[in-house]
């Protein structure tokens, strides 16, 4: 991990990790849903869910990379050896997260054009 942070950068490996935890999030709601009789993922079958998931494990790693990771590493004091680990956890559950926060903009939304 160092030779990566060291190579490649702090910012890049942390928007790969957190892009790989949104693929990885992605896998495991493909997996809990009906799998195809060989038990693998079809990707081919799904494409245009895939792509709009991993547009948005992109869109939400480069915004963790850039304003969520590091003033946490600030404010804990960590190294930037934890920062990938963040950001995986970020992707993983942030695309998780992104109906529940879709829903409450879209009621403040309504309660505000409703006035």
């Amino acid at each position: 991990m160092e030779y990566f942070i060291g190579q490649y950068g702090g910012k890049l490996c942390c928007i790969v990790a957190s892009v790989l935890g949104g693929l990885f999030n992605y896998n495991t709601k493909k997996l809990k849903s009906k799998t195809p009789k060989g038990g693998h993922i079809s990707w081919l079958v799904d494409r245009q869910r895939a792509r709009q998931e991993l547009g948005l494990s992109i869109i939400i790693a480069v915004i963790s990379a850039e304003f969520f990771i590091p003033p946490l590493l600030e404010i804990f004091g960590l190294s930037m050896l934890a920062g990938p680990a963040i950001a995986f956890f970020i992707g993983y559950s942030g695309l998780r997260l992104l109906p529940a926060i879709e829903k409450k903009l879209n009621n403040a939304l309504d309660k505000v054009m409703k006035i």
